[in-house]
């Protein structure tokens, strides 16, 4: 494949939104792109309030139905 800079000194790849490449410069203006497993996703941040005397969890992700049926196991 051949890519072409534009103006700005940039090559644009056919890539998804958020891969990941190791770049490796070789020698004589060659450089070796090498793709990377996907980032593990961070955990969730989850503040815990009180409201009307309850504990109250706001997190920064949507929760699945899943998570809240493994979560909500756990109680007695």
């Amino acid at each position: 494949m051949t890519v072409i800079a534009g103006n700005k000194k940039r090559v644009t790849l056919p890539t998804k939104p958020g891969e990941r490449f190791d770049v490796r410069i070789v020698g004589d203006g060659q450089f070796v792109l090498t793709r990377l497993a996907p980032a593990q996703p961070r955990p969730a941040k989850v503040r815990v309030r009180k409201v009307a005397g309850y504990s109250v969890g706001r997190s920064d992700r949507p929760i699945s139905e899943t998570a809240w049926q493994e979560a909500l196991a756990d109680l007695p």
